[in-house]
């Protein structure tokens, strides 16, 4: 990690701006945060109605299953209801959206409720960010 900010593929919402809240349930969360997991960049950032989760590989997105397993029982039971993205080198590779299924793939590798884009999941891997 050099220390420089994420480009603008990290996020939806323009680099320098504030974070605009995205409702969840009864709560309005407004999410700007730049982390490194094991060398690999991690953005997440609230924009347009959604939350936005930005890295450079999917070795760091699969470390986040312990931070949410860390959230409130509340707050995660309401992370289910809210529009999120998630990318790997500026590639979709799975999304939430309250009220859609996740589908059988989603269930067998154990991330529903998210839907897994298998074009960018593809891309991801055949470009070797792991």
């Amino acid at each position: 990690m050099t220390g420089e900010p994420p480009g603008e593929e990290f996020g939806s919402r323009a680099a320098g701006s504030d974070p605009e809240p995205v409702a969840v349930g009864d709560l309005h969360v407004a999410v700007d945060v730049d982390a490194a997991v094991d060398g690999d960049r991690l953005a997440v950032r609230s924009a347009d109605g959604r939350i936005d989760v930005s890295a450079d590989s999917l070795r760091a997105l699969g470390r986040l299953g312990s931070l949410r397993e860390s959230l409130p029982e509340r707050v995660d039971r309401l992370l289910d209801r809210v529009p999120l993205g998630v990318h790997v080198d500026g590639v979709e590779v799975a999304r939430v959206d309250p009220g859609v299924s996740a589908g059988p793939l989603a269930r067998a590798l154990g991330v529903a409720p998210a839907r897994i884009d298998a074009t960018g999941l593809a891309i991801t891997v055949l470009r070797g960010r792991w």
